[in-house]
């Protein structure tokens, strides 16, 4: 699922206070929670881009890098293109269909998160190289 922006999904302007920006939250939860919507297929989709908005815009130092990020992104090259969606498109659609979700930090950097399998073999390898450490760690101890 792409981020848009976050003051987009909550339908906020750039100045709103802390106040607006919780009040936009609840109402489009309780608006678009899937539980109230069961018929709605896009309502979970909606539910989740509400949630990651309020995410980044009620913390005060994501908000703030989130905004830093917009004001450097808008003096990029003439020739490039302010809206990563628009090219993003295409390999959202097929991450998707793979369980691969994308957002965009306030940085502009792309994270992607690759599902339960992909983290649960990175973990594994972090056990495999300690281990490995700790044997080999033994192994000098033990010669000695």
């Amino acid at each position: 699922m792409e981020t848009k922006d976050p003051y987009n999904a909550l339908g906020l302007s750039r100045e709103a206070s802390q106040d607006d920006i919780q009040q936009a939250h609840r109402k489009l939860v309780r608006k678009d929670h899937p539980d109230a919507n069961p018929e709605d297929p896009r309502a979970e989709e909606r539910f989740k881009e509400v949630q990651q908005a309020y995410e980044v815009l009620s913390d005060e130092k994501k908000r703030r890098e989130y905004d830093e990020g917009l004001r450097t992104s808008s003096r990029g090259s003439p020739g490039r293109s302010r809206s990563r969606e628009s090219s993003s498109r295409p390999r959202a659609r097929a991450d998707a269909r793979a369980g691969v979700s994308t957002t965009y930090t306030s940085s502009g950097q792309v994270s992607r998160n690759r599902g339960p399998l992909f983290s649960l073999g990175y973990l594994l390898g972090i056990a495999l190289v300690t281990l490995a450490v700790a044997l080999l760690v033994l192994l000098v101890l033990g010669l000695n």
